[in-house]
């Protein structure tokens, strides 16, 4: 029985060092297959930003016009910016 501090394949897991082997030289199950590392995008505030123009949205047709008009701007300014980003990332 393991004491829990191991797995199957040994107190390290994977060995991201030796392709496609586990450690000790141990194959990979088939089907199965080591994650390649991918790129992650840059931390950004436009989420939240459109989060909160729904929100505004929301509130606004409950009380007032002006602030679903705002809501609706920053909504569609946060999707620009966040898309734009995503975009400029993308290229470089």
């Amino acid at each position: 029985m393991q004491d829990g501090s191991e797995n199957r394949y040994g107190s390290k897991g994977f060995s991201p060092d030796n392709g496609q082997t586990l450690n000790k030289g141990q194959e990979i199950p088939e089907g199965w297959s080591i994650p390649k590392p991918e790129a992650i995008p840059a931390p950004t505030y436009w989420p939240l930003m459109l989060s909160f123009g729904a929100a505004l949205m929301g509130l606004g047709v409950l009380t007032s016009n002006i602030i679903a008009v705002t809501g609706i701007i920053l909504f569609i300014i946060a999707i620009v910016k966040w898309v734009g980003e995503l975009y400029h990332e993308k290229r470089q």
